[in-house]
């Protein structure tokens, strides 16, 4: 499933990297480049009717290794999230060359880690990342399985080789709590999913402040461990990372004339349009959005038209919208990685009296929780990053309540929400 966003005019596309697989030892990585800040692997590659091979240790595309706790299975089997046992995935629908990299772990076929390797060429420092993907679930395993995760890691070093990528440590590398993909479907029966559909997959994007020296290297990692229940069929999907260096990492002049910026709500969705008179340079236009306008998030990427003297038009639709008002912006990002802001605009959705509505999704202190006449919720929970409960308590029978987050550390959470049946809805939020 792809993002709707469209350019309406002629673009500059982004720079793919894709290799075939090799035995080799002999492993690339993809370069960053002073000019070339942009780097997206869509997975579409992995094969989509027949069984393919990958080998713990070796790289399927250029840059992207795999290890597997259990070596000795060597598969990379094509699934539509109809197959329950343990394995290294392809996933996606029936025959569709739209892929996702998934496994399920288990005592035979062992936990899996996917990592990427990448080369600092910029010539100085690099400072920040934007690491953008999408977390897609292809199977739920059965109604005693809870929420399950992909984990993302980090690690950097002068050495190429110098990254143990094996599941089972975690020495030397730094995890991000904030990329962490959670199963949104649990405690149901085991079955097949739709991974591409909008209630089984979730975009995540963090910026990392890093420091990687020039030509060193950084590996980002995804860990799918083994867990000691029968596992969800979790994958990865719609890669993309951009990075700034040294000299560059700060706003400057918007080397674009932006003519205006609009946002008007469509049905459950936001459509927002943009045009610019000219542009020199420019690579591309991260969306961001805000629930306060002030703490915003990437929400998705449009390539830009590099230099032009035309008037070029964009478009990209939020397709899930927070409820009440949603701030967006729009960050340009330079081909040399330098980058500024627009204006910031808004719009306000109202709320739905059929579905469960938990706002504001950023929060200090408090957080409101509106639920239709039709259901009734017993128990909140809240759940760390790490899956730990760290706060519970009974729900009053008002359709509008809050409760008091203020104890939580800042992070990210995920507020579970129970009926008398057992029913649960989640929501996430992040404690500021």
């Amino acid at each position: 499933m792809k993002y709707k966003f469209t350019l309406l005019k002629n673009i500059v596309g982004s720079i793919i990297l894709l290799g075939l697989f090799s035995g080799s030892t002999v492993l690339a990585q993809v370069s960053m480049g002073k000019y070339n800040t942009y780097y997206s692997q869509n997975f579409d590659g992995l094969p989509n009717q027949t069984n393919g091979t990958w080998v713990s240790g070796t790289e399927y595309f250029t840059g992207w290794r795999l290890h597997r706790t259990k070596p000795d299975n060597t598969s990379l089997v094509v699934n539509t999230g109809s197959n329950n046992a343990g394995n290294l995935y392809s996933y996606g629908s029936s025959g569709s060359t739209d892929r996702a990299l998934g496994a399920l772990g288990s005592a035979t076929a062992g936990e899996f880690a996917y990592g990427l390797l990448l080369q600092n060429n910029t010539g100085t420092n690099i400072m920040s990342l934007d690491v953008n993907y999408v977390g897609e679930q292809w199977r739920s395993a059965n109604s005693t399985t809870g929420i399950h995760k992909i984990t993302f890691w980090y690690a950097i070093s002068s050495n190429k080789d110098g990254f143990n990528l094996w599941p089972s440590g975690d020495a030397s590398w730094t995890q991000v709590n904030e990329l962490t993909f959670f199963s949104p479907v649990y405690h149901t029966a085991g079955m097949a999913l739709n991974g591409n559909a909008a209630e089984n997959r979730r975009m995540l994007f963090h910026t990392l402040a890093v420091n990687i020296p020039a030509g060193h290297y950084i590996m980002l990692r995804w860990k799918d461990a083994d867990e000691p229940e029968a596992d969800h069929g979790l994958a990865i999907d719609d890669f993309s990372l951009t990075w700034r260096a040294e000299a560059d990492s700060g706003p400057s002049i918007m080397p674009v004339e932006l003519k205006n910026f609009k946002a008007k709500l469509i049905s459950n969705e936001v459509e927002l349009n943009w045009e610019t008179a000219s542009e020199e340079n420019n690579d591309h236009f991260v969306v961001e959005r805000s629930s306060d306008g002030h703490l915003f998030e990437g929400i998705g990427l449009v390539n830009g038209a590099g230099t032009s003297n035309q008037v070029t038009s964009y478009t990209f639709t939020d397709e899930h919208p927070l409820n009440g008002t949603s701030y967006y912006r729009l960050r340009q990002v330079d081909t040399d990685g330098s980058h500024t802001y627009s204006h910031t605009i808004s719009v306000q959705k109202t709320l739905s009296k059929s579905e469960v509505q938990v706002y504001p999704t950023v929060t200090a202190h408090t957080l409101s929780i509106f639920t239709p006449a039709s259901q009734k919720y017993n128990y909140a929970t809240v759940v760390d990053v790490m899956g730990k409960q760290v706060l519970q308590l009974p729900l009053s029978i008002a359709k509008e309540q809050s409760i008091n987050v203020s104890s939580l550390s800042s992070g990210t959470y995920v507020l579970v929400l129970q009926d008398a049946k057992g029913n649960r809805t989640t929501k996430r939020f992040k404690k500021v």
